[in-house]
């Protein structure tokens, strides 16, 4: 149940700066499965978190400029900013990000 609030941060080049865009939604936290833990160390990652979101709050967050598309980069959570290192629709209304 997706009782915790999370914010997806998007992050767009503009001329010279980089605009942040912030997005705020509802997650669940869990643990990191432990293969997906191993798998990620394995190449240098250390995951922390897996966050489950709606992937329709996901889709939300994605900006098309021109011909390129800014996925979310990176998720705020109770105080903390993490980045994520993987994201991908578990099911038909569930999204799994991984951040370290």
């Amino acid at each position: 149940m997706r009782n915790d609030v999370c914010v997806l941060i998007t992050s767009v080049p503009e001329g010279v700066e980089i605009i942040h865009h912030e997005t705020e939604v509802f997650c669940e936290i869990k643990s990191v499965v432990r293969s997906e833990f191993f798998a990620a160390y394995g190449v240098g990652l250390t995951p922390k978190l897996t966050i489950s979101i709606n992937p329709d709050d996901y889709k939300v967050c994605i900006m098309t400029i021109g011909n390129q598309k800014y996925r979310p980069s990176q998720i705020r959570y109770d105080g903390e900013l993490y980045i994520i290192i993987r994201a991908f629709q578990k099911n038909i209304g569930e999204m799994e990000i991984t951040v370290r």
